[in-house]
């Protein structure tokens, strides 16, 4: 099998178990007992997480290399995996969802994406990045699709406490798959030749330019879309209207399918824009339907502009990707998606607490209002700050 198809499996394995425990475990906590305010302190420590994994990656990932570093957040998911379904111990969850390298929506900033996306343009012959990437991505969010329907299991059992924990114990299962999956990889290193240096050593200043400006540029987006995420989203339509966790787990099977389809859609549409037109328009235009979603006035019309949302959100997810294998090298890529991505994950931070601030108030539509707006002025800065120099 080639080395590919172990990224792609990886991909699918990993998205499915994050998309069903970020619906999951707001729910999960809820039922608990514990408030809107831990719900946040949850979500945080996932962002937490990704962020301080990034970092490591970025500071250390050349001398661990990349795939003994797979190996390592491998185990950890295995442990977050063991950690979360042992315990209802609220300080014992938030280290089990710091530890899981968990993602709270199809979309991944965490290091397990860092390196996959790093490595997945050296795989392919040239000129077929994007349509990889696409592929990717449709793998990924089908299987969040699962994921996300599989979510709504503890609803058909008499114990669902029980049920959810044994969901956990999937997730620390996933992990040993991982690991299985990645010592098949063999050698992901970078073709380029030189010393291995620490942190930055290996990228060019104009490279080190770059991954500034989007690291300020990512953390816009993300900090809107930590307000936005699936795990919100599932909050929010849990407390407005009252939908059940099997109702959501159908809503975002339903929505997870239609976005896959469409990041297949986002290279095609990308030979013909390039890949910074199509991430920003397709991104600019969902954005407007986001908005739209809390102003709707019931839940049949939040339930439309959410899927026309989905439809077109996550086209930019494969295209921001090319996008960034356009302009670093093969040694260059996975330090600066892990930076980038450390960005996301520490800007997406702070919509933990902010989230659940406005909830507890009971403004429950400014989360995905202010998520709304704050992508939309990304959008806007990204496209004036590279419109000259990618196309």
């Amino acid at each position: 099998m080639q080395r590919l198809h172990y990224i792609f499996i990886s991909k699918a394995s990993r998205t499915s178990v994050a998309s069903l425990l970020s619906i999951l475990t707001p729910i999960y906590l809820a039922r608990l007992g514990y408030s809107a305010l831990y719900v946040g302190v949850a979500l945080t420590a996932i962002l937490a997480g990704n962020a301080f994994f990034n970092i490591i990656l970025t500071r250390y990932g050349d001398y661990l290399g990349r795939r003994r570093s797979l190996l390592v957040f491998g185990l950890l998911v295995v442990a977050s995996g063991v950690l979360l379904s042992s315990t209802i111990f609220l300080p014992i969850i938030i280290l089990g969802l710091f530890l899981g390298n968990i993602s709270t929506t199809a979309t991944e900033a965490g290091p397990f994406q860092s390196i996959e996306t790093g490595v997945l343009p050296t795989l392919v012959a040239n000129g077929k990045e994007n349509r990889a990437f696409g592929v990717y991505n449709f793998i990924g969010y089908g299987a969040s699709s699962i994921g996300a329907f599989a979510a709504s299991a503890p609803d058909y059992f008499q114990d669902s406490l029980l049920a959810s924990q044994l969901l956990y114990l999937v997730y620390g299962l996933v992990g040993i798959l991982l690991l299985v999956v990645y010592r098949k990889l063999g050698n992901i290193e970078p073709r380029e030749a030189g010393p291995t240096k620490i942190g930055l050593g290996n990228v060019r200043p104009e490279a080190k330019r770059d991954i500034t400006k989007l690291s300020f540029l990512y953390s816009v987006d993300a900090f809107g879309g930590s307000l936005v995420s699936q795990f919100v989203l599932s909050y929010w339509f849990s407390q407005v209207y009252k939908v059940s966790l099997s109702s959501l787990g159908v809503i975002f099977l339903a929505v997870n399918v239609v976005t896959a389809f469409s990041t297949l859609m986002a290279p095609v549409l990308a030979e013909r824009l390039g890949n910074l037109r199509t991430m920003v328009s397709t991104h600019l235009l969902s954005n407007v339907f986001l908005i739209l979603v809390p102003l709707a006035g019931s839940f049949l019309a939040a339930l439309v502009f959410l899927f026309l949302r989905q439809s077109i959100s996550q086209m930019d997810v494969p295209t921001r990707q090319a996008f960034m294998a356009q302009l670093f090298t093969d040694q260059e890529r996975v330090p600066a998606n892990a930076i980038t991505n450390t960005s996301r994950s520490l800007s997406g931070i702070m919509g933990g607490p902010l989230t659940a601030i406005m909830f507890t108030i009971g403004a429950s539509f400014l989360p995905i209002l202010t998520g709304g707006f704050s992508k939309i002025l990304y959008d806007l800065l990204v496209f004036q700050s590279y419109r000259k120099k990618v196309h």
